[in-house]
């Protein structure tokens, strides 16, 4: 099978039959990889743990501005409060007018800190209300491992800011249900242009446009949650999801799982997703949703409940 260097990690070729790492080699502390579209579990490990989202927190600031908004619409005036934040920032400035469709490039492609709290603050009115109306939001998607104190995923009081594998699922499949949401997140670049400069964001999933298939996907990092991920390939028509928190190296793991879940046979028991039960109504002022698919154990799912330090 053969091998390319690209930007510090190894890229192996998905041929016919890949040499399979055993998936239990993957040094993240949480992982969960499921079917698309029967929501077969194909590997999981210490699905339901609390574990710092970093950055994959803005899916869930995408989904509820999304919702409330009912699309890319509008335009927001920044104000100073949405620009107190650490690198990664646009950086806006205050006073200027930036459209929602860009702020939205800036959150999924750059992750930007300060696009968060800008769409956060123009929804909700403020960076609190928008913290409640995404813990809200949560458990109506059945996350009750997850719990946000801040819109962007920055370093938060212990306790207080956290997902799992399981619950960043439900979010990721919630986002990418949404066809412009999608696309945004499976973009290499996108050019933008603001008050401070014009400038070309880069997407920071190293393996978009590496590894074959790679679609949508969310990458996140502090010191403290170590790398994040959420992301999708499809391949001959079959779509895999995974979800990563809690991982030394997710380029790496990544890479494990994806060649690991393609490897396995779908399974023959479910043709098509599983219906859900009828969804919570979603909190005042955000459009209801199909609920994203049910994650289901299956009986060929590969489990672990021992993570690597």
């Amino acid at each position: 099978m053969a091998t390319a260097q690209s930007k510090g990690f190894l890229f192996r070729d998905f041929a016919a039959k890949p040499k399979l790492t055993p998936p239990d080699e993957i040094k993240a502390r949480g992982a969960l990889l499921i079917d698309a579209a029967t929501g077969e579990v194909l590997y999981a490990r210490n699905p339901d743990e609390h574990l710092l989202p970093a950055s994959t927190t803005k899916l869930m600031t995408a989904l509820i501005v999304y919702e409330k908004l009912g699309g890319l619409k509008g335009n927001v005036t920044i104000v100073d409060d949405d620009t107190k934040v650490e690198p990664s920032s646009v950086p806006l400035i205050p006073g200027e007018t930036v459209s929602v469709d860009k702020l939205f490039h800036a959150l999924l492609i750059e992750s930007a800190n300060d696009s968060a709290r800008a769409l956060g603050r123009y929804v909700a009115g403020s960076t609190d209300a928008f913290i409640r109306m995404m813990n809200q939001r949560a458990l109506t998607l059945g996350c009750f491992n997850t719990h946000f104190s801040n819109p962007n995923g920055l370093p938060a009081p212990a306790g207080t800011h956290y997902t799992s594998c399981a619950d960043l699922m439900r979010i990721f499949q919630a986002v990418i249900a949404h066809p412009e949401l999608r696309k945004i997140c499976s973009m290499k670049e996108y050019v933008l242009s603001t008050q401070a400069k014009t400038q070309v964001l880069h997407n920071h999933n190293r393996l978009l446009g590496y590894y074959p298939g790679m679609g949508p996907a969310k990458t996140g990092w502090t010191v403290a949650s170590r790398h994040t991920y959420a992301a999708s390939v499809t391949l001959g028509g079959r779509e895999i999801l995974l979800t990563l928190l809690d991982s030394p190296n997710k380029w790496a793991d990544a890479q494990i799982l994806f060649n690991w879940g393609f490897a396995q046979k779908p399974s023959q028991q479910e043709t098509s997703t599983p219906s859900a039960p009828t969804p919570e109504p979603a909190p005042s002022g955000l459009a209801s949703a199909s609920p994203a698919p049910i994650v289901k154990s299956a009986k060929h799912a590969k489990t672990s409940s021992v993570a690597t330090p």
